[in-house]
């Protein structure tokens, strides 16, 4: 499988363009905005978007200034996501590194972000389509109505698998379908390409946010997350579905243990006890299992999508990095 790295090597020169155009976006005359953007550009992550964007772009065609707009955009969107997330959920860590809310303060995240999505329009409005910006309005719409859906489903308790995937369609698989099919507009793809790529992404944002929970309920996995942190929110995600699928008479239980978790009266000893014992109950009831099934079956339809796509090296190279991002370990 291709990892993060393997595919910047393909990339080479091209994501040192994209990164260009980013960090022209960001460009501010006011010092405290410039140094906060510096620590964020120096903590950032796997810049997985921006890769399959150029990625995509790669295998549809030639890639143009666009192609290179389309990528920085899909980085600052999550980018942005990400400083607001950090200030709901009060994290003081990402990354193993404090969070902006954290070493600066939650109003200057609040507000960095907000700059951040001001960027992406800036970005995307001067040379792209109009059908590149509606892309990007819609996923930025969708990431909002995902988030308050998962907001409202914690505080009822009542998430059921429909729920749970119109959610992480909006918070995640949504803008996935905005990065890969504005770099196939950025290189004039025709429409049954776009639909291919469209389903290819759109499964691959699924599998990839299945992935991503499964890892709150594996901690012999070294993945960087603290874990136990979507049961602390009130999170009901694909493992502890499943394992309430196989065992339907433990979930009023179960449910109740974890609306423990957030009264004020549960001490750091009950907490870990709780979680201990939801942890338990997913295992025993093959919970984490199930949600890989799940990210192996959506990663396997999204790959079908591609075959609208001819033979290359680049698409060889997009096929093996979703396997990996689908079963990565961190």
């Amino acid at each position: 499988m291709t990892d993060i790295e393997g595919v910047r090597a393909f990339l080479g020169d091209d994501v040192d363009r994209y990164r260009g155009v980013l960090y022209e976006a960001l460009k501010t005359d006011r010092s405290y905005l410039d140094r906060v953007n510096k620590y964020i550009l120096g903590n950032r992550g796997k810049e997985m978007r921006p890769l399959l964007s150029l990625l995509v772009g790669r295998c549809c065609g030639n890639l143009t200034e666009e192609s290179f707009r389309c990528a920085a955009a899909s980085e600052m969107l999550h980018t942005a996501t990400l400083l607001h997330d950090d200030v709901v959920d009060q994290a003081t860590k990402r990354r193993n590194a404090p969070t902006v809310g954290a070493l600066f303060t939650p109003y200057v995240a609040v507000l960095t972000g907000d700059y951040w999505l001001s960027c992406v329009l800036a970005v995307i409005s001067v040379q792209c389509d109009r059908k590149i910006i509606t892309l990007f309005t819609d996923a930025t719409k969708k990431l909002s109505e995902g988030e308050l859906l998962q907001i409202d489903k914690a505080d009822k308790m009542d998430t059921t698998e429909e729920d749970y995937f119109i959610i992480i369609y909006g918070k995640t698989a949504a803008l996935f379908e905005a990065t890969v099919k504005s770099a196939a507009y950025a290189v004039n793809a025709p429409q049954h390409v776009l639909d291919g790529v469209g389903m290819f992404a759109k499964y691959l944002g699924l599998a990839f946010q299945i992935r991503d929970d499964i890892f709150d309920y594996s901690p012999s996995m070294e993945t960087g997350k603290n874990f136990g942190i979507d049961l602390k929110e009130r999170k009901i995600t694909l493992p502890l579905l499943g394992a309430f699928k196989n065992a339907p008479q433990k979930r009023a239980e179960i449910i109740s243990k974890i609306k423990e978790l957030s009264e004020k009266s549960c001490t750091p000893e009950r907490e870990k006890e709780i979680v201990d014992e939801v942890f338990a109950f997913v295992n025993e009831n093959k919970g984490v299992e199930y949600a890989q099934e799940a990210a192996n079956h959506y990663l396997t339809m999204g790959i079908r999508g591609l075959d609208v796509l001819p033979d290359s090296s680049a698409k060889k190279t997009l096929i093996e990095f979703a396997e990996f991002v689908c079963r990565r370990k961190k």
